[in-house]
């Protein structure tokens, strides 16, 4: 969906084209279920608890998943040693207190069978680093910024590119900011929640959105019926290739109807007898999308006060001028190296500082573990935390 900033503009790109596979999102049939909430909120707890530790020297994403996976007898009395966290933990304490340990169990092991596809070294090194922040309209720092996903490994990368996209919705999305664009193609692949406030509140942040996917029943599938269709309501321009079925139905029902002048002629032996008579028939209708060739696309667009559009709704072949192609491309800018890990004697050592990076957190997070159940047996006041095993 193309929303840029002056009017009423925005767009949804359906490609007829083939794509990735979808990737694990969660499930939003099932918002406010106890094993589905559960999860989330001990996570955000341990984000939080992560926060005030230190002044956050230690709030990484990595980290929080690293604690995560500590054992829940540890985890608890640390997090319960926090007044601030004490409305986040009601849900466990309970369990917690009354012994309830399979619930507890059930509950941590919400948490840690999605997360832990995450424990990657590479995806560590990530998400671990403070090259740049994610604010990418910052008029002082303005940044392009681009992720990818790899076919082989969506289920590791899937959450953390969501959790990214999460963040950059909510930090571009405000006023005094450069104009700038979100770019996603094969949605359905990606959960990026909040998106639908983006496309309805981001034109008058000058936010461009857009974003490309195969057909409605993806997103309907993998974004639940109903955010799904204010994604699709909240757009006001749509362009499409080729698509079938009940995707090619509504198109054609978005597009409206026209009045079409019909003449009949009926002949028999004495004499011939012409009538003509109206009726409303599809603009573009569901067989036609449903058979566009390689290059035709048909499509609606929005238009602004001061700039009227007098033919809206349109069904035209997009022609690629090749020789354009050729000399912009011939002035592309090979992209700069971040960062070099040869030493000085020449040899790759990415791998070995990713791996060291990798073991660096979890000896951290051990230490934290060890300094906190330390610390609360100090404390009369908080070693009745500590259970005796």
């Amino acid at each position: 969906m193309l929303e840029p900033y002056e009017g009423k503009l925005s767009c949804t790109v359906l490609r007829g084209e083939g794509g990735s596979n979808a990737l694990d999102l969660p499930d939003i049939s099932k918002q406010g279920d106890f094993f589905v909430e559960s999860p989330i909120i001990l996570l955000a707890s341990i984000i939080w608890y992560l926060k005030i530790y230190k002044n956050g020297k230690y709030c990484t994403f990595p980290h929080a998943i690293e604690f995560l996976n500590r054992k829940y007898a540890d985890i608890f009395p640390i997090l319960t040693s926090y007044p601030e966290l004490e409305n986040y933990l009601s849900p466990f304490m309970d369990a917690w207190e009354s012994s309830a340990v399979e619930q507890l169990q059930g509950q941590i092991a919400s948490a840690k069978i999605p997360l832990s596809r995450m424990i990657s070294p590479a995806l560590y090194w990530v998400m671990t680093a403070d090259d740049f922040t994610l604010d990418i309209n910052n008029p002082e720092e303005p940044k392009v910024l681009v992720v990818g996903n790899n076919p082989d490994r969506q289920g590791i990368y899937g959450a953390a590119l969501g959790l990214y996209n999460s963040r950059i919705v909510k930090l571009i999305n405000k006023k005094k900011r450069l104009k700038s664009a979100v770019i996603i193609d094969e949605l359905p692949t990606i959960y990026m929640r909040g998106l639908d406030n983006l496309i309805a509140t981001a034109r008058s942040n000058k936010v461009a959105v857009m974003l490309g996917f195969q057909d409605f029943s993806q997103l309907k599938r993998d974004y639940g019926d109903k955010e799904s269709a204010v994604i699709c309501n909240t757009v006001g321009n749509v362009f499409a290739g080729q698509v079938v079925a009940e995707t090619a139905k509504t198109l054609s029902e978005r597009f409206g109807k026209v009045l079409q002048k019909r003449q009949n002629m009926t002949i028999n032996r004495n004499e011939t007898s012409v009538s003509i008579n109206t009726q409303m028939d599809s603009l573009i209708p569901a067989s036609k999308i449903s058979n566009l060739t390689q290059g035709m696309f048909v499509g609606a667009v929005a238009d602004n006060f001061d700039e009227r559009i007098e033919q809206k709704i349109f069904h035209a072949e997009i022609v690629v001028d090749n020789e354009k192609v050729r000399r912009e491309t011939a002035r592309y800018v090979k992209i700069p190296q971040i960062i070099d890990f040869t030493d000085k004697d020449g040899n790759d050592t990415m791998q070995q500082q990713i791996d060291a990076n990798y073991y660096r957190i979890k000896s951290e997070v051990r230490q934290i573990v060890a300094d906190e159940i330390g610390r609360i047996k100090a404390d009369p006041e908080l070693s009745h935390l500590i259970k005796d095993k």
